[in-house]
């Protein structure tokens, strides 16, 4: 994954966020709070995935099934700090900031050139 896609999730987390802070700046929060835990996960799903295709490392898929774990308690950890913490982050905006990483899947896959 390019650098495109990481800046299209950090733009649109921080357009949405000043958007929402108009309305409840505990949305805005929690827009911010899961929308950097999506650029952490995408990076993690481009590290394992730059380590699974990668020909050489034999110890590819146990690196994958690890980071996809992680990748998973992250995103649990952050729905269970917006559930524990409700006069902080609304888990709306959690929600929101978290469907920010099908986004920037979304624009690579629309916008990868073959070849």
């Amino acid at each position: 994954m390019n650098t495109k896609v990481y800046a299209v999730t950090g733009i649109a987390a921080a357009a949405l966020s000043v958007i929402t802070a108009f309305f409840d700046w505990r949305i805005s929060l929690g827009i911010l709070l899961a929308g950097s835990a999506s650029l952490v996960n995408l990076y993690l799903l481009s590290l394992s995935m730059k380590g699974l295709m990668d020909k050489d490392n034999v110890a590819g898929y146990p690196v994958m099934m690890g980071l996809g774990v992680f990748r998973f308690m992250l995103l649990a950890g952050v729905i269970f700090l917006a559930v524990k913490n409700p006069q902080l982050f609304n888990i709306y905006g959690v929600t929101a900031g978290l469907i920010l990483f099908m986004i920037g899947l979304l624009y690579d896959a629309l916008t990868r050139k073959e070849g």
